[in-house]
């Protein structure tokens, strides 16, 4: 029997898609993940299945859609008796660690993992309602403004790298005791919260950017604000941010871009600790390097901040793949694919696909052979259903066409072929309808109903709002 691989699995908090030096950014600068893609499959078109942080961990974990793991908003617990890609590599025999950050809620802070070298940046042990639907939503919770406006460098650590550092520190002291230890294979996830808001860096990292040339978000055709570029199906997201950034100055938007881009060196700068120390315990040859996020950041384009909508800097995410001598080290794969292949893939890789017959991903292994391969007709989904909607949403795309749908709202259509910035909704326009009505087909093939689900999350969030209420009481 083949010689089991290892797995070290990097994964940051909000690291928007396009933003590493490696894949020609102005002005990012990462060197140790550049090193590593050039020893690994690059994935340009990767995309999460949700744009918020626990429901889009919940599907890296389990390979599922939000519908079928039923984690809608940042307070729900992952069930306890869905089973892990963790289970999957534990049952094959690995020992599996866990350093750091995975946002799981409830009193199950394991799922798969049987050791923890670091606990989690949320601890939360109650579940809790983030949302509330019984609430109309007719208030601005400018957060963003706020964290626009304090933006810039710091003098001391900040509680995001409070946080980073000691969590790759004790992942450090882990690697050698699994690499050591020759009676079973392992898994080691490093759980980092950086680059997530807010916009803070300790002057170290800020400074290299202090000076650069930082690009500007891109601005609306015809003179128009962001504002009025925005559908209707969109606008709750944008009430919830505030007015995010139509009303900042370009030297606010830099600022807050200098710290996110210093927030991403310096997740390079650990992620380049990790792999060195691997090497230098000479285990490199027989480990998988993974490195992703959760989701993106839209750092001000279409004038929103953070997450929460359906914009490719929010829906799409970095993903860079290097099994143990990667044949095709340096490839960028233009194939979609989603936070959902990795429980395929490591179901193909250990065997056991016969135990998971019905699930929407896609293993990776074809394309980490062949990363030429372009899966056109693969159709990519995710969902959303939180903070600044009053409805579940639901996203679609297929080749050139991205459509959002949402029950009581008119679809968004954007053609990313000729509109790659997403300006211009041609969901009512009549000469594309039936590319709406076939995408349309594609959010209903899993039995997606959002007038059913409105219904199911409004239960859903007064369960959590009771526990929450009842384990608060004293």
């Amino acid at each position: 029997m083949p010689e089991l691989p290892n797995f070290l699995i990097v994964m940051s908090d909000q690291h928007a898609p396009g933003v590493l030096g490696g894949l020609g950014h102005p002005a990012v600068r990462t060197p140790a993940l550049d090193r590593l893609m050039a020893e690994a499959v690059t994935f340009r078109q990767a995309h999460c299945p949700y744009p918020m942080c626990t429901p889009a961990r919940a599907s890296f974990m389990t390979g599922l859609l939000a519908p079928q793991h039923g984690v809608w908003e940042l307070g729900t617990p992952l069930p306890s008796d869905l089973p892990t890609w963790v289970h999957v590599l534990r049952r094959a025999g690995y020992e599996t660690v866990l350093s750091g950050h995975m946002h799981f809620i409830g009193r199950d802070q394991w799922h798969g993992f049987e050791r923890l070298a670091h606990p989690g940046f949320v601890t939360r042990t109650s579940p809790f309602a983030y949302a509330d639907w019984d609430r109309p939503l007719e208030f601005d919770v400018p957060v963003n403004e706020h964290r626009l406006r304090t933006a810039g460098p710091r003098d001391e650590p900040t509680r995001n790298e409070k946080f980073d550092v000691p969590v790759v520190n004790a992942a450090l002291k882990e690697l050698p005791r699994l690499v050591e230890r020759s009676d079973r294979p392992w898994l080691l996830v490093v759980g980092l919260i950086q680059p997530h808001t807010p916009y803070e860096v300790s002057r170290r990292f800020y400074e290299p950017y202090a000076t650069a040339e930082i690009p500007l978000p891109r601005t609306p055709p015809g003179g128009k604000t962001f504002e009025e570029m925005i559908p209707p199906q969109f606008v709750g997201s944008r009430r919830w941010h505030g007015l995010t950034s139509d009303w900042a100055t370009d030297d606010q938007v830099r600022e807050a871009r200098r710290c996110y881009y210093g927030m991403v060196s310096e997740v390079d700068e650990l992620v380049g600790r990790l792999v060195a120390r691997l090497e230098e315990l000479d285990a490199r040859r027989n480990t998988w390097i993974a490195y992703l996020s959760d989701h993106g950041d839209n750092l001000g384009e279409h004038g929103f901040w953070a997450k929460c909508n359906f914009y490719e800097e929010s829906v799409r995410i970095p993903w860079i793949v290097s099994p143990p001598g990667c044949r095709h080290g340096g490839a960028m794969c233009d194939a979609p694919v989603s936070l959902i292949d990795w429980m395929p893939t490591v179901l193909e890789l250990t065997g056991q696909k016969e135990h998971f017959d019905d699930l929407p991903g896609r293993s990776l292994l074809p394309l980490l052979e062949n990363p030429a391969e372009r899966w056109e007709n693969r159709a990519i989904v995710a969902d959303y259903a939180c903070e600044g909607t009053r409805v579940p949403m639901r996203m679609v795309r297929q080749g050139r066409w991205k459509a959002c749908f949402a029950p009581g709202f008119s679809p968004v259509l954007y053609d990313l072929e000729t509109d790659p910035h997403e300006w211009h909704d041609r969901g009512t326009d009549p000469a594309v309808a039936p590319v709406l009505q076939s995408l349309e087909a594609c959010a209903h093939a899993d039995g997606w109903d959002g007038e059913r689900l409105l219904n199911e999350i409004h239960r859903h969030q007064r369960r959590l709002r009771f526990l929450d209420e009842a384990e608060r009481t004293h």
